[in-house]
């Protein structure tokens, strides 16, 4: 077994083993994105924005990788792990190492928080987590459920006007997710990079209004390139002061009637692991849940 890395980019062929092992590691829907066009020009830039390391078998063969990524709108960093399906039993020993090694890397890129997410992620993702000097921070349930549903929203809803309606809509986000600092502390920045995303459309980011202010809002992502077509509720958020009006039932509602519409079959949608409410109310729409992610993170130094 033989370690790489380090790296701020990858060549050509590097990116195309990583691929190959991200579709042999089982890479699931929602997940972080291996091998879309972002991600192809970012591993290849050389910026200060990535840093991988990887294991290569007896025979040449890549069967582990490492990779963090920050994106110029966020200043923390998002790491993941692949491991070939083969390697599972060796994930611990494998991703430790590469982990640490990238970590070294974000400190010699200005340092900053990691966050290390395992779609799916076990004991022994924890125990790579441990080894690398990272502690527990989320749990994220993915939940499904097949579409049409059946049911429609009765709240009279409008779609997103870009450019009117970002700073009040980060306001209800800000104050719906007060209690929950990575979604809560949403930027103008962090939102126009999703917004610029080829998935975006205002269509699907369905705004309810009640006296003049953006109430709440579910914001849909149909995943293009999956089969069957996969809908996303991807955020939805209710102002604390129109609580109590089963807002968040009828916005969840409208979200996957447009979806259906556009042709999913699948909703979709994340919810954290502590919000025995929400739990209850996806469940009570027919969701299930269908994975379970978990994060570690650490805070790492600037070095040089």
């Amino acid at each position: 077994m033989a370690l790489y890395g380090p790296v701020d980019r990858l060549d050509d062929a590097q990116a195309a083993d990583v691929v190959t092992l991200a579709s042999r590691a089982g890479l699931a829907i929602g997940h972080t994105p291996v091998g879309d066009e972002d991600w192809a020009r970012r591993s290849g830039s050389g910026d200060d924005g990535f840093g991988a390391a990887w294991a290569t078998g007896a025979d040449g063969k890549l069967v582990a990788y490492v990779q963090a990524l920050r994106s110029p709108a966020d200043p923390s960093w998002s790491a993941e792990l692949l491991i070939d399906a083969d390697e599972r039993s060796r994930t611990a020993d494998l991703g430790a190492p590469l982990l640490s090694a990238v970590l070294r890397l974000v400190g010699q890129h200005g340092g900053g928080t990691v966050h290390l997410w395992a779609a799916g992620g076990g004991p022994a993702h924890a125990e790579v987590a441990a080894r690398a000097g990272l502690e527990p921070h989320r749990t994220l349930h993915q939940m499904s459920r097949p579409l049409p549903t059946g049911l429609h929203s009765s709240v009279p809803l409008r779609a997103f006007v870009v450019g009117q309606d970002e700073e009040q809509a980060l306001e209800v986000n800000r104050r719906a997710f007060a209690d929950h600092p990575d979604q809560g502390g949403m930027t103008l920045a962090m939102l126009e990079e999703r917004m610029a995303e080829p998935w975006f459309d205002p269509a699907g980011f369905l705004i309810s209004e009640i006296d003049g202010r953006i109430a709440g809002f579910c914001w849909t992502k149909l995943f293009l390139g999956s089969d069957p077509l996969v809908g996303e509720i991807h955020v939805i958020c209710v102002d604390p002061d129109f609580a109590g009006r089963r807002l968040g039932h009828e916005l969840v509602v409208a979200g996957l009637d447009h979806l259906a519409g556009r042709g999913a079959t699948i909703g979709m949608l994340f919810v954290e692991g502590d919000n025995t409410a929400a739990l209850a109310l996806y469940e009570r729409l027919g969701f299930e849940i269908t994975r379970t992610d978990r994060s570690w993170t650490t805070t790492v130094a600037t070095s040089t």
